[in-house]
């Protein structure tokens, strides 16, 4: 494990399997505990529990949270701001010009329902076109 151990095992043993422990440890270079540690992983079983037992351990330690994660969600949050923002501005432009068309509509209907002049002649709606005079005639050409 890559952490410093910090959890005791307390393990009986009689004087003469102290000694024998001590003068391995002794002869080896290590701590008695570093010896224990050694011969418990050293059995297969044993070793692959303590290996899923780190994994465990390492999956419920509370998570940093990651820089990348971190700034992947702050450019989200600022493009959904933005996309919010445009759908508003184009929002209330549509709004806008809707009640724009609306007035236009509503405004030569207001001034003179009932006309029967055009307002404009070339708005006639003769069929004659171009050659059609103002007096209702054909135009000699």
């Amino acid at each position: 494990m890559s952490t410093k151990p910090s959890e005791r095992i307390v393990v009986f043993v009689t004087p003469a399997q102290k000694l024998a422990i001590s003068n391995t440890a002794e002869g080896l270079g290590i701590s008695v505990s570093e010896l224990m540690r050694r011969a418990v992983l050293n059995f297969n079983a044993t070793s692959e529990q303590i290996k899923v037992a780190g994994l465990v351990e390492r999956l419920r330690a509370p998570k940093t949270p990651d820089a990348l994660n971190v700034a992947l969600r702050h450019v989200a949050e600022k493009a959904a701001a933005r996309e919010a923002k445009t759908a508003a501005v184009n929002a209330s432009q549509n709004a806008a010009a809707a009640h724009k068309a609306a007035l236009a509509k509503a405004q030569p209907e207001a001034e003179s329902p009932h006309s029967t002049e055009p307002a404009d002649p070339g708005d006639s709606d003769s069929d004659e076109g171009e050659g059609a005079s103002l007096t209702g005639g054909h135009s000699e050409q």
